[in-house]
């Protein structure tokens, strides 16, 4: 049983195993889209500008999650390869 609740905590964790309130929100918003989707469905008109802020935040917690994610992994370009490239080029050009 503590094992299912730790698999559940690991949903609003970081990638450094702290609490991410980005996680939180993320799935809150998408809960009150999910209820949104539904009402719409059931004949309910929806206002336009909630939906859109909706749309929005969930949008922009996904992106910030992306961006802590890859935050840590920096892509690390050797230069002498970007300087042999060049080097290539201009002597063909000449």
């Amino acid at each position: 049983m503590t094992n299912l609740f730790k698999w559940f905590g690991g949903f609003f964790e970081d990638q450094n195993g702290n609490t991410s309130r980005k996680g939180l929100v993320l799935y809150i918003f998408c809960f009150i889209f999910w209820l949104e989707v539904k009402a719409n469905i059931q004949g309910v008109t929806i206002d336009p500008q909630i939906l859109y802020i909706t749309a929005a935040i969930i949008l922009f917690c996904v992106g910030a999650i992306t961006a802590e994610f890859f935050k840590g992994n920096d892509l690390k370009i050797d230069k002498t390869e970007i300087t042999k490239s060049e080097s290539k080029v201009t002597k063909e050009t000449v």
